[in-house]
């Protein structure tokens, strides 16, 4: 059960266990996760600096690294932002996305990698993603974070499954790309009930055994983000 995930994120910060630049990479990542950087925004070392207690080089490295990955921009006047993104960009992402998380599935369904333990553990992710829109008292950026780390974890654990990791290198980078620039509106990311339902019958397609069914549903999934991406 999910609760108060954000606030435990925040905490998580053990100097003894991860380097520094890492720290900064996940704090800059969990941001975008609850909603609150999102294209444009900008990243001030002086800042962040602050904020983690720690010093600017490894936030630099972090910064540096960022960029490789396509979530941050840099220039001169403006420093370091998060990636701005146009309808065309956002499309595009997606046009690449789409059908490497389809090869992936292929890929599972060809050599039969799936067990009735995976569907389980996927059945509990999407479990603990609804439980928030029946709790009143979390707010609205906890509810966010809840939705984007259990859609992540989804999707993530499929592109894990298949053992094609720069595929899912290439995917989790696009997942970001895509967030901060539906972060702009949020509603465009669809309610936890929503997700809910679009993921749970991508699970019911996995438990017939169809490959078909299951890129049927998946599609699905993905055809609801594109319906609304124009508000972008």
């Amino acid at each position: 059960m999910v609760v108060n995930s954000y606030d435990k994120l925040s905490h998580m910060i053990t100097y003894s266990k991860a380097n520094l630049s890492e720290i900064v990479v996940s704090y800059v990542k969990s941001k975008i996760l609850t909603g609150e950087l999102k294209s444009g925004d900008r990243l001030v070392e002086t800042d962040m600096s602050e904020e983690l207690q720690i010093s600017r080089a490894p936030i630099r490295e972090a910064l540096r690294e960022l960029h490789m990955r396509g979530i941050l921009s840099f220039s001169p006047k403006k420093g370091s932002q998060i990636l701005e993104m146009s309808y065309e960009d956002i499309a595009e992402v997606f046009s690449i996305r789409i059908p490497l998380e389809m090869q992936i599935l292929t890929i599972i369904f060809e050599k039969s990698m799936l067990q009735e333990q995976d569907l389980d553990y996927l059945e509990t992710l999407n479990d603990d993603m609804i439980k928030p829109d029946h709790d009143g008292t979390i707010e609205d950026r906890e509810k966010t974070f809840v939705l984007n780390t259990n859609d992540l974890a989804f999707h993530e654990f499929f592109w894990k499954k298949s053992g094609s990791f720069r595929r899912a290198e290439i995917l989790e980078n696009q997942y970001f790309q895509l967030l901060i620039a539906m972060n702009k509106d949020i509603s465009t990311l669809g309610s936890q009930k929503e997700k809910y339902d679009e993921h749970k019958a991508i699970i019911e397609a996995c438990r017939t055994g169809s490959l078909e069914k299951t890129l049927s549903a998946f599609q699905a999934h993905m055809d609801s983000y594109l319906k609304v991406i124009t508000k972008l």
